[in-house]
């Protein structure tokens, strides 16, 4: 490396082939690191640290798309050492120029996170219009917050100290 140049911290993606899953990770990691001044400070640059994630399938399903939010609040969060909300499940993705895309099969995943323990599952504003496909079983026991970009993905999912 040449002097006074510094080096980016690495991106490791373990757990899965699939590319799905890693694409959106990769897409959420470049969105970071293309908008870092704004999203992180001096001192909790990407160029500091080495993020490792590994994917892990629960219940026998597999990782899909859909995972590069969840993915950010992941990031986010370690870099700041913020503790996230208890039985917290976060679905969508942000591309590399930011935009929060549409959760597929929203009403199917929602019922399974629910019915898995998940007290929270966040989702993009552009499922609100499927808000009303849910049973109201999935409703009574777990809340459903939109999000609209990442600022407020972030303030919903950290812990009030």
């Amino acid at each position: 490396m040449p002097k006074g140049k510094a080096s980016w911290g690495k991106l490791n993606i373990s757990g899965t082939t699939s590319t799905a899953p890693k694409e959106d990770i990769r897409n959420t990691y470049q969105y970071i690191k293309a908008n870092e001044k704004s999203i992180l400070n001096e001192q909790h640059s990407l160029k500091n640290y080495d993020i490792s994630i590994q994917i892990t399938s629960l219940l026998g399903s597999n990782v899909s798309s859909g995972i590069g939010a969840a993915a950010y609040v992941a990031i986010i969060s370690a870099i700041y050492k913020k503790n996230l909300k208890p039985a917290l499940a976060v679905l969508g993705s942000i591309s590399v120029g930011g935009a929060i895309e549409r959760v597929l099969n929203f009403t199917d995943k929602v019922a399974i996170l629910s019915e898995n323990g998940a007290k929270m599952v966040l989702v993009p504003m552009s499922n609100l219009n499927e808000l009303q496909d849910l049973p109201p079983s999935v409703l009574g026991d777990t809340d459903v917050p939109f999000y609209v970009n990442n600022q407020m993905l972030m303030q919903k999912v950290i812990l009030s100290e």
